[in-house]
């Protein structure tokens, strides 16, 4: 499988390696295999999202796509699809899994497994080519694809889908070294699909193609260079070309909703040395990470392993051109992810406007880790070809595979069980007459997560909603929800009529759970009072459906 012609041997080759990224990603996920219908990170906000996006563009594409990003959410807003990050790749992925009746929940935990297993694979294919060896690719693998930060993060998909990265490298790999237009191609693509799964992915990929054309920047200088940085720079272009074509909708956010994060903020997300120390992995956790780790931030601890190897294929690996491209990536996700902190994040910051969307700079990390993994593997590479026998090389090559899965390994992990949608949403899906939805509590802006439910629960009737949640809050949501603080009251049905709202939804379990000004008893007794609304429906956790007279 290195530049060989593709043929029976290496998709057989290739189908096999999937399938054991395939088996780690299970036992790295467990127990989630066993219920993936139930089990969930549905205590998350961000996982409904996520997994009521990836629904929805199997809903949409197929029917209307030219308003794939007039999403039902934050009704009436338009392109309410880019207020969070597009996830296109993976959604598209999911579509036969939607259309064959697999839920929201039970698609999400498919492409979180699958994800990890692709993106294992991607880094296997990049190592290999440098190193011809197929242990070295499996390590490199479990390195990027079974890390702290990832394994921290299953709430957010698109996190589990970075195989576009290594992928990337590959094929810029290929082209430095006389590669063809095909070659030219796959980069082109594989940044064009980073983009469109990952506003932060599409970043990281640009930083890192970067970074690997000025560390090999011998190549260019050779006879033809100017040609080949040419074809690059085409290449590249018709990847922002195409992006911009797909996600035209993001660039009218400026219009109200401005993406651009105050550096004030980003400061906040930042990483530090004790990011570099923090790991979900039980081994590290129970024994000295726990002082470091913080739930709801970036871990970033690479290993052991991986830093012992990473640092002998530095110190030992005999292409110098290939370890300067991995150590510059690694350099530059390091430096960007301490944010402000440096003023090389104020520089990027200012002369590309991709990275001003970013929020949480610490996640440039991720590139630190990638440049591990890969340094990684080149250092058991170099390791195995200094033993004579091949029989030890082979039982060493598979101990350190192991080492490094024990080192990350958090499994089992803790899910919450979902336990459906109420019938109340199957009925809204079957009356022809509900128009626009607005469920309450009708959370304020400061708290759009807890709306993540509805959001959800929406993939059922996928009716307009007048709720939502997203990275980003509209303005016209800031004022509805000034508006509605006082439902049921007259002037608040008046506006619910205005916005073209037919049924509300009330939970009135909520009022007890959170803070919203009233408890469910006295919202119950408000809503019953109110002439203007008729009990369609109620089901057992006392979730109530009213149709507007």
């Amino acid at each position: 499988m290195t530049d060989q012609a593709a043929g029976r041997p290496v998709r057989y080759q290739i189908a096999l390696v999937f399938i054991l990224f395939l088996g780690l990603a299970i036992v790295h996920t467990w127990p989630l295999a066993t219920d993936l219908g139930r089990l969930s990170r549905v205590d998350n906000a961000d996982t409904e999202l996520n997994a009521w996006a990836v629904s929805w563009v199997a809903h949409q594409l197929p029917r209307d796509p030219l308003h794939l990003f007039d999403a039902n959410i934050f009704y009436p807003e338009r392109h309410t699809l880019a207020l969070s990050e597009p996830i296109l790749p993976p959604a598209v992925l999911a579509m036969p899994l939607r259309w064959a009746g697999a839920s929201p929940i039970t698609t999400y935990n498919v492409l979180l497994i699958t994800g990890l297993a692709l993106t294992g694979l991607g880094m296997y294919v990049l190592v290999l080519r440098v190193t011809g060896d197929v242990t070295a690719g499996v390590l490199a693998g479990c390195l990027l694809a079974f890390n702290a930060h990832i394994l921290t993060r299953f709430p957010h998909l698109q996190a589990f889908h970075a195989q576009w990265l290594p992928l990337a490298l590959w094929a810029l790999d290929r082209a430095l070294l006389g590669g063809t237009r095909r070659d030219l191609f796959w980069l082109s693509l594989f940044c064009l699909m980073a983009a469109l799964t990952s506003g932060y992915l599409g970043v990281f990929v640009g930083t890192a193609v970067t970074c690997a054309i000025v560390a090999r920047a011998d190549l260019c200088a050779r006879p033809g260079g100017a040609r080949l940085l040419g074809r690059l720079a085409l290449a590249g272009l018709a990847a922002v070309v195409v992006a911009a074509v797909v996600l035209w909708p993001y660039a009218g956010l400026g219009g109200g909703e401005s993406v651009r994060r105050p550096m004030e903020l980003i400061a906040g997300y930042s990483a530090n040395l004790s990011t570099y120390l923090s790991t979900g992995g039980r081994l590290h956790y129970a024994v000295w990470s726990h002082r470091f780790y913080q739930a709801g931030t970036d871990s970033l601890f690479p290993g052991v392993a991986a830093l012992v190897l990473a640092g002998f294929g530095v110190a030992h690996w005999s292409d110098r051109g290939r370890v300067r491209m991995f150590l510059l990536v690694g350099i530059a996700g390091l430096v960007l992810s301490l944010g402000p902190a440096t003023p090389v994040y104020r520089w990027v910051y200012t002369l590309l406007p991709p990275v001003q969307a970013i929020r949480v700079a610490s996640r440039f990390g991720y590139l630190a880790l990638f440049a591990v993994a890969a340094l990684g593997g080149l250092g058991l590479a170099g390791w195995r070809r200094r033993i004579a026998s091949e029989a030890w090389a082979l039982r060493i090559g598979i101990v350190v595979i192991l080492i490094a899965n024990i080192e990350a390994m958090r499994a089992p992990v803790g899910y919450t069980p979902f336990e459906g949608f109420s019938p109340i949403y199957e009925m809204i899906s079957e009356t022809p007459e509900v128009g626009v939805i607005a469920e309450f509590p009708f959370h304020t802006p400061a708290r759009a997560e807890l709306n993540g439910p509805y959001v959800l629960s929406s993939t059922v009737h996928w009716k307009p909603l007048l709720n939502g949640y997203s990275g980003i809050v509209p303005t016209s949501y800031v004022e509805m929800s000034r508006r509605l603080e006082r439902f049921p009251a007259d002037a608040s049905i008046d506006t619910l009529r205005e916005a073209g709202v037919t049924h509300v939804v009330v939970h009135p379990s909520q009022y007890d759970r959170y803070d919203v000004g009233k408890s469910a008893s006295e919202m119950l007794g408000a809503v019953t009072d109110q002439r203007a609304l008729e009990l369609v429906a109620e089901d057992s956790a006392g979730s109530r459906l009213y149709r507007i007279r």
